[in-house]
């Protein structure tokens, strides 16, 4: 009986943290030394989420766990400059990449120069429906661009389990999965609008 209660009450905590705000610090040559997330209807931001020895270097990525919902986010560099985020939708997983365009507050998705949302964010899903087979790493990029970082950073995709993660919309986006054999499944130039893209994995889609 304590064994079946400790079990459910793991698996409630890993369902209330269900999103993942990724935040990438694209300044080039400035350190992010705070970083402060906060639901949007708080009236504080609480903590800062970096603790006391950790920061954000250019070119590095750090990840959030959190509950879905709508979120405020500051982030404060090493010249005590300020980034601010207004009512960011989190869902899944949300990367933020943070360049000096974004100096002051932005309203999330409200088309600043920042190449991390200029828009809309539309979701894209991939469901692993391979029978047996995890989903080890999965890639989702602009068809013009390289394949970037994985969209499911330290986690796995298990058989029957679906992720989110969000993207810009009105693009055309390459697609990539990668089982725990190696094999890859891709599908390239697929337009994502608002409405955001299901990928149901088969086998039948293995490269």
């Amino acid at each position: 009986m304590k064994r079946s209660l400790f079990i459910l009450m793991l698996v409630c905590v890993a369902a209330s943290f269900a999103a993942r705000l990724e935040i990438t610090n694209d300044t080039g040559s400035y350190t992010f030394y705070y970083v402060k997330i906060s639901l949007s209807s708080a009236d504080s931001w609480g903590d800062d989420r970096l603790g006391s020895s950790e920061t954000i270097s250019p070119g590095d990525t750090r990840s959030f766990r959190l509950s879905n919902g709508t979120y405020d986010v500051k982030i404060e560099d090493e010249d005590g400059d300020e980034y601010v985020f207004w009512n960011v939708d989190v869902s899944g997983t949300v990367s933020m990449y943070v360049d000096l365009d974004d100096l002051g507050e932005q309203n999330w998705g409200s088309g600043s120069s920042s190449s991390s949302y200029g828009g809309d964010m539309a979701p894209v899903t991939i469901d692993n429906e391979l029978g047996s087979w995890t989903i080890w790493y999965v890639y989702g990029d602009p068809s013009d661009s390289p394949w970037g970082d994985d969209r499911l950073g330290s986690e796995l995709l298990s058989p029957g389990e679906a992720f989110t993660f969000y993207v810009p919309a009105g693009d055309y986006y390459d697609f990539k999965c990668v089982d725990e054999d190696d094999d890859t499944y891709t599908l390239w130039e697929v337009w994502v609008d608002e409405d955001g893209f299901y990928w149901s994995v088969e086998l039948s889609d293995m490269d």
